[in-house]
């Protein structure tokens, strides 16, 4: 029988109770037992009750749960180290053609450890579709690596059937294709090519295999890629198939303007318009991205249920936008945090993330929204994990919950002083670092101690990876690159007529005129400012 007792200056039992506060215990402790939390309390309550029971952390610490990253590709090697420059999303996708085969096992253990170096202990794990006939033996590698970590995975497949190169379906964009690119593109496509058959066969056999175990680390998700890639008989299916399972499904959402756009050119209207008319979303749906959302589609998302997945870093970088977040929470939606995976935060580090998340949403003008830090702490524990299926046993410090926290070095983050009125989550927003994460606990089994991953010898993991990529570049690699660098002219122009619709953002930052947009004081100002010029004309220089 495993028990242990944490302790810690502050116990964050619940971050962003409403977006000022934060439930908090100070000078406070959890005691778990076989890696369930069965009480929380103040430190001298836990240790009365449990006086032989061994002790971790300490009154220069605080606790948190666990931090759960709301959508993630892994890699481990990121996108940008295998040679994938930011770009807009739609070219930036066929650079990543071009990376080199790589070891599943070893690379999802390098990122999963990674992640939980800096305080995530869930991840919801979307994985890139293969083909069939290679498919479940990466899928076995993929959850192989998390089990070696230790970390709880939200895992799922991504289905993409159709206009997998533009907005447009596959053969009639190929046509227009000069020949000598048309052929290795249709032979790269049909090397991908996997059916709805297989693709709910892979889902069924991993559910089973999977669901109805209390102690698994392991939930088995649905996800169709996104509603211009699949559809609407598959993305009817697959919400019947949750309905019979149990299942949450995963899905990306209008990440692009360019994607808003193939919403409003194919049905007249936007594509989470769409996904409501087909009765799809509900509690049980997440959305990764959600950037270039209506008021409309805000309002769905609220009534619905459904969750958006936000990933700053990665819209940042990939020239998308920045997602109406302020406007959703005021709204209602569960708004979660993910980090993307390594192609776009190369660290996998969810604290970076938040920082970010806190200081990008943040409008201008005092009466203007401002995401607080207990809203971001929030967003990658409590709201994160609701999506994963297990909202009732992650993302909070209650008993009942696993036995999934985070001990902080508050000391150091603090050094060499901070002011004691300032609250533990503002400072472990503003201050707080992955190098002070010093352990980490996932259903009761410490995997961090001192600042360091003790399952597996990380710099081993890090040499096998190494080693493989000292190997010369992969012809299967090199074809593919030269592929994506010759199609790539022939993608920029077929989206060079689109994203000109008016698209007045949620957020203004920068004006290009003197003040409001309010018609009256534009023509004020406007006014004032001929009256000037007209006077300065008129006026002899001086000096």
């Amino acid at each position: 029988m495993s028990t242990s007792i944490i302790r810690g200056k502050y116990v964050i039992c619940e971050a962003g109770v409403d977006s000022q506060t934060s439930r908090v215990i100070p000078d406070g402790a959890v005691f778990q037992r076989d890696g369930v939390i069965e009480a929380v309390g103040t430190y001298d309550e836990i240790k009365a009750a449990h006086q032989l029971e061994e002790e971790l952390g300490g009154p220069g610490f605080v606790v948190i749960p666990g931090l759960v990253n709301a959508h993630h590709h892994g890699r481990g090697v990121s996108t940008f180290q295998n040679g994938c420059i930011d770009d807009c999303l739609e070219t930036w996708i066929l650079s990543g053609w071009g990376r080199r085969p790589y070891d599943h096992y070893l690379m999802t253990l390098y990122t999963a450890i990674q992640m939980i170096e800096s305080g995530t202990t869930t991840t919801m794990y979307n994985h890139a579709q293969t083909p069939a006939k290679g498919l479940a033996d990466d899928i076995s590698e993929v959850l192989r690596g998390f089990a070696a970590s230790g970390m709880r995975t939200a895992f799922s497949v991504y289905f993409r059937e159709r206009n997998r190169v533009v907005y447009q379906d596959d053969e009639q964009f190929m046509s227009s294709l000069p020949n000598d690119i048309a052929g290795p593109l249709r032979q790269f496509l049909s090397a991908s090519n996997l059916s709805e058959e297989e693709y709910f066969s892979v889902f069924r056999s991993l559910h089973q295999q999977y669901s109805d175990k209390p102690d698994s680390r392991v939930t088995v998700l649905l996800s169709p890629s996104n509603v211009q890639w699949v559809s609407d008989d598959f993305l009817l299916r697959t919400k019947e198939e949750a309905d019979r399972t149990g299942a949450a499904i995963h899905i990306h959402l209008v990440e692009s303007l360019y994607q808003k756009e193939y919403g409003i050119r194919t049905w007249g209207h936007t594509p989470v318009e769409h996904l409501s008319t087909l009765g799809f979303l509900g509690p049980e749906v997440s959305c990764a991205h959600s950037v270039w959302l209506t008021d409309q589609d805000i309002d769905i998302l609220a009534q619905t249920g459904a969750t958006a997945c936000h990933n700053p870093s990665s819209n940042l970088r990939l020239k998308n936008g920045i997602a109406p977040v302020n406007a959703m929470l005021g709204q209602g939606v569960n708004v979660a945090l993910g980090t993307d995976s390594t192609a776009l935060n190369d660290d996998d580090d969810l604290i970076q993330e938040m920082r970010l998340a806190a200081k990008l949403h943040r409008q201008p003008r005092m009466d203007m929204p401002a995401l607080t830090s207990h809203q971001a702490l929030r967003l990658a524990t409590a709201n994160a994990a609701r999506p994963t299926s297990l909202q009732n046993k992650i993302g909070t410090l209650e008993a009942g919950c696993f036995a999934d926290l985070v001990l902080l070095d508050l000391d150091r983050m603090t050094e060499p002083y901070t002011d004691k009125s300032i609250d533990v989550v503002d400072t472990l927003l503003y201050r707080g670092k992955a190098s002070h994460v010093d352990t980490v606990m996932i259903q009761g089994e410490v995997v961090v101690r001192n600042g360091t991953f003790i399952k597996i010898n990380k710099a081993e993991v890090l040499r096998e990876i190494t080693e493989q990529f000292a190997k010369p570049v992969e012809a299967q690699a090199l074809e593919a690159k030269k592929l994506a660098q010759g199609l790539t002219p022939f993608v920029q122009d077929f989206y060079k007529d689109w994203g000109n619709a008016d698209t007045t953002p949620h957020y203004g930052y920068n004006s290009r005129v003197y003040g409001s947009s309010h018609p009256v004081f534009s023509v004020l100002i406007l006014g004032r400012l001929a009256g000037v010029a007209l006077t300065r004309r008129a006026s002899p220089n001086k000096r």
